[in-house]
């Protein structure tokens, strides 16, 4: 008889259908809301630009007031009204025909979606045992990842079909079943440390254990942020036609790599899944910088997708590892701001880059910060072992 303990409990499952809900109703408004705005509401490129990269700004503050406002109105109360502010911002576009409106609007959303996925994960931090930690968090981001992978194409085809108001409709309706599911969820409030109280504001927003994880994705952040703004425009530099089968096998083997990975973190530990994943993310940036063809940009998704799948679930795992409980809300808080900084970062960054020379040299300049990325992984872990053994 086997003595591991079982995962796919239901409030597992209801956390991966909230993570796929929530991502589902922000995903589907990526391409189509600067649409809307520009068609519906007459905004020019700058303000469209403004109104969307409001968001991450707003989420990136707010999350650093998360653990704060969860342990004075508790976690619970805190999830429920960010989730009707992620509701009440998704449906109030359908009338934003000001620029103002649209851009409170949004920093309101960013300000609901930044609190609701940080307790989401911190809750599914806790419930899942910590044995198949990197199984669990693995699976629940394949909830992002096919959220990620259609709601793209559902808005494109909802926005060109009907009047937008059924756009916005079918993102509030996925907010709801996101509430929905968070309603059957019951869990206890957040532990707290015995000297948090007398904690300065900077000691309860930072913790030292997640520095180094959070500079890692940060960086890896940057390198996503090439990819996910530029490579449409990389394929139309090289004359490539198809560039749309890159983000599918992207998806793809992001979503598969993570059966594997996963199982791998938990049974012989983080090196053995973070280390293989970079190398595999920097042979695929090489190969996208020398790729001439069509088959070439999707050998290189193969590779990064395998990397980027495997990589992100098990920093997030790592960084929980290296913490304890009552810290879960203060270092998930912390992964999210700098990956959000990195993907934010790394397109304005990158982009400056592309201008001066050409869309090919961001991913040369994204092998050199992967492999930036190994070389503080690697440090970190001689550190570690050097204090270890100086311990005795």
């Amino acid at each position: 008889m086997s003595n591991k303990t079982s995962l796919w409990t239901k409030i597992f499952i209801l956390l991966m259908l909230a993570n796929a809900f929530s991502f589902f109703a922000f995903d589907i408004l990526l391409p189509t809301l600067p649409l809307f705005l520009s068609n519906q509401s007459g905004f020019n490129t700058s303000q469209i630009g403004l109104v969307i990269g409001s968001f991450t700004f707003s989420a990136v503050f707010i999350r650093f007031f998360t653990e704060i406002f969860t342990s004075r109105f508790g976690r619970k109360k805190v999830l429920v009204t960010s989730i009707l502010i992620c509701l009440i911002s998704t449906l109030g576009y359908y009338i934003a025909n000001s620029f103002y409106l649209a851009l409170s609007l949004r920093i309101f959303h960013g300000f609901g979606l930044g609190l609701s996925i940080t307790i989401l994960t911190t809750l599914a931090a806790e419930i899942i045992p910590n044995e198949r930690r990197g199984e669990g968090i693995g699976m629940i981001g394949n909830g992002t990842t096919i959220a990620l992978a259609i709601s793209p194409f559902v808005g494109l085809w909802l926005i060109n079909s009907y009047d937008p108001i059924i756009l916005f409709i079918t993102a509030g309706a996925s907010v709801l079943l996101f509430l929905v599911c968070v309603s059957f969820i019951s869990f206890p409030e957040n532990q707290k440390s015995e000297n948090q109280k007398d904690q300065a504001l900077l000691q309860q927003i930072i913790d030292p254990s997640a520095i180094i994880p959070s500079f890692l994705i940060l960086l890896m952040g940057v390198c996503m942020g090439g990819v996910m703004s530029f490579m449409a425009l990389y394929a139309k530099e090289l004359n490539i036609e198809g560039v749309a089968w890159f983000y599918f096998i992207n998806t793809i083997s992001a979503f598969l790599i993570r059966f594997i990975s996963g199982k791998t973190f938990d049974r012989i530990g983080p090196v053995w899944v973070i280390v293989p994943s970079t190398i595999s993310m920097i042979i695929g940036f090489i190969l996208l910088y020398q790729s001439t063809t069509l088959y070439g940009l999707l050998s290189a998704a193969c590779l990064y997708g395998m990397g980027q799948g495997a990589l992100f679930p098990a920093l997030q795992a790592w960084v929980l590892n290296k913490t304890t409980p009552d810290r879960y809300l203060k270092v998930t808080s912390m992964f999210y701001n700098s990956l959000d900084i990195g993907i934010g970062g790394g397109s304005a960054i990158l982009g400056l880059v592309a201008a001066k020379i050409n869309y090919s040299t961001i991913y040369l300049v994204s092998a050199f910060i992967m492999l930036a990325f190994l070389i503080v992984y690697s440090s970190s872990l001689f550190v570690n072992k050097k204090k270890a053994m100086t311990s005795f």
